[in-house]
C-alpha cells in the first residue's frame, strides 16, 4: 500500500511552491542591498566632488570678467551633476523594483495566510472525522508488518505535530506580512526623497548651463585678446615641453654611459636600471591607475594630448600631461616614492622631476619649491607650491608622467 504526503498532510505540495518563491524573493533582497549601496557612494562621492568645485568657482567669480578656468570648473560641475542625476534615476528604477518586489512578496504573503487558515480548519474537520471513525486506528492494524505499522504511527505523530503548528504558522507569517507592508511605506517614503533630490538637481544643472552660456557669451567677445593668451601660453608650454625632453634624455644617456663604464649593457634610448631601481620601476607599473593626485584636490581642466580649445574651437591646444585646477596656495605631492632627479624654471615658474625607475613623473607651474635635486621623497610628499594667477583667478598644476623618452596619459596612472 503506497502512502501520499498530500493524503496526510492537506496542502503540502502548495507550501513547497511557497518556500521555493520565498527563497527566491529572498535572494533578491542582497543584490538589491548592494546596489543601493554602490550608487549611495558614488552619490556622495559626486557630491563631494561638486562642493569642492564649487568653492574653487567662488574664487574664480569675484572678478569682473568670466575666465576660461571658470568656464572649466562650470563645465566640470555639469558633468558631475548629469552623472549625479543619472545615479538618482537609477536609484528611482532599482526603488520602483524594490516596491514591485515587495508588492508581490504582500500578495504572496496574504494568500499564504487565507490559505493556511482554510488548511487549518480543514485539517480540524478531518482529524475530528478520522478519529470518531477510528479511521487512523485501522490505518495502523492494516499494516504488512511491523515496520510498515511503526512507519504509519510516526506520519500519525507528524500529522498531529503538522496540525499543532498551524496556528503559530499563521501569526508567523501575518509578523512577515506586517513587516512587509512597513518596508514597502518605507521604500514609497525613499523614493519621494530621491523625486525630490532629482527635481532639485535638475534646476540646480539648468542654473549651471545658463551660467556656462553666459560665460561662453563673454569669453568669445574677447577673442582676440583669448587668442594672444594662447598663443603665449603655447610659447611658455612649448619651451618647457622641450626643456623636459632634453633632460629625460640626458638622464638616460648618463645612465647609460655609466652602465658601460661597469661593463653592463643596456637597451638604446631606455634607462640603464640598477636591480633596486627596476623594482622601483616594476612597483609604479603595478601602481597604474591607483597613483595618488599630485594634488589633493582638483579637477582635471586640461586633457593629454591634442584637443580644441574649450571656447575657440578652432585653435587645438597641445599637451604633454594633464592640467589640474586646484585650490589656492595648494601644496603639489609627489605621487610615489622616488628621487628628486631635476629642479628647473621656465618663465619665472619652477618644475620638479621625480625618477621612479624607468618613469618620471613631472609637477609644472610652482611658485615654491619644498625638495632639492637628489632628496628621496615619499608618496604624498609635499614638493611645493602651485602658483595662484591672480588675472586668472587659478591655481593650476600640469602633470606629466613619462616612461624612459615616452611622454605617458597622466590620466591612466591616477586613481579615478
Amino acid at each position: 500500500m503506497s502512502l501520499r504526503l498530500d493524503t496526510y498532510f492537506p496542502g503540502f505540495p502548495k507550501r513547497m511552491a511557497g518556500i521555493l518563491l520565498t527563497v527566491c524573493l529572498l535572494a533578491c533582497g542582497p543584490l538589491y542591498g548592494q546596489d543601493r549601496k554602490t550608487l549611495e557612494a558614488d552619490k556622495k562621492k559626486l557630491e563631494k566632488e561638486i562642493e569642492q568645485t564649487s568653492k574653487q568657482l567662488d574664487q574664480t567669480r569675484n572678478r569682473r570678467q568670466s575666465t576660461v578656468a571658470e568656464l572649466q570648473l562650470v563645465n566640470s560641475n555639469i558633468s558631475k551633476r548629469e552623472e549625479l542625476i543619472r545615479g538618482l534615476n537609477k536609484e528611482v528604477e532599482l526603488s520602483n523594483r524594490q516596491i514591485n518586489r515587495l508588492q508581490a512578496e504582500i500578495n504572496r504573503r496574504s494568500n499564504d495566510i487565507e490559505t493556511l487558515k482554510k488548511e487549518y480548519a480543514d485539517l480540524l474537520v478531518a482529524s475530528q472525522r478520522n478519529r470518531n471513525q477510528y479511521t487512523l486506528l485501522m490505518f495502523v492494524f492494516a499494516s504488512q508488518d511491523f515496520n510498515q505499522a511503526w512507519r504509519r504511527l510516526r506520519y500519525i505523530g507528524q500529522y498531529d505535530n503538522y496540525i499543532n503548528k498551524q496556528v503559530d504558522l499563521i501569526k508567523e507569517k501575518q509578523e512577515a506580512l506586517r513587516e512587509s507592508k512597513e518596508n514597502m511605506q518605507q521604500e514609497r517614503e525613499s523614493k519621494k526623497e530621491l523625486m525630490r533630490s532629482q527635481e532639485q538637481e535638475k534646476q540646480k544643472l539648468e542654473k549651471e548651463k545658463q551660467n556656462k552660456n553666459r560665460i561662453v557669451s563673454q569669453l568669445k567677445s574677447q577673442e582676440s585678446k583669448l587668442r594672444k593668451q594662447i598663443k603665449d601660453k603655447q610659447k611658455k608650454v612649448n619651451q618647457l615641453n622641450s626643456q623636459i625632453q632634453k633632460i629625460i634624455e640626458e638622464e638616460i644617456r648618463r645612465s647609460q654611459e655609466e652602465a658601460r663604464k661597469k661593463g653592463e649593457s643596456s637597451k638604446a634610448g631606455t634607462y640603464a636600471l640598477t636591480p633596486e631601481e627596476q623594482n622601483l620601476s616594476s612597483n609604479f607599473e603595478s601602481n597604474k591607475g591607483k597613483l595618488p593626485w599630485p594634488v589633493e584636490r582638483g579637477i582635471i581642466s586640461g586633457k593629454f594630448g591634442t584637443h580644441p580649445h574649450p571656447v575657440i574651437s578652432s585653435v587645438s591646444i597641445t599637451n604633454n600631461g594633464i592640467d589640474i585646477l586646484t585650490d589656492k596656495n595648494a601644496p603639489a605631492r609627489a605621487v610615489f616614492g622616488g628621487e628628486v632627479c631635476n629642479i628647473g624654471s621656465v618663465y619665472g615658474l619652477n618644475f620638479v622631476m621625480i625618477r621612479h625607475g624607468a618613469y618620471v613623473t613631472v609637477y609644472t607651474n610652482l611658485d615654491q619649491v619644498y625638495v632639492k635635486t637628489g632628496q628621496k621623497v615619499d608618496t604624498k610628499e609635499k614638493i611645493g607650491r602651485v602658483y595662484y594667477d591672480a588675472e586668472e583667478g587659478k591655481s593650476e598644476l600640469q602633470f606629466q608622467v613619462w616612461k624612459n623618452a615616452t611622454k605617458l596619459n597622466p590620466e591612466l596612472w591616477i586613481a579615478k
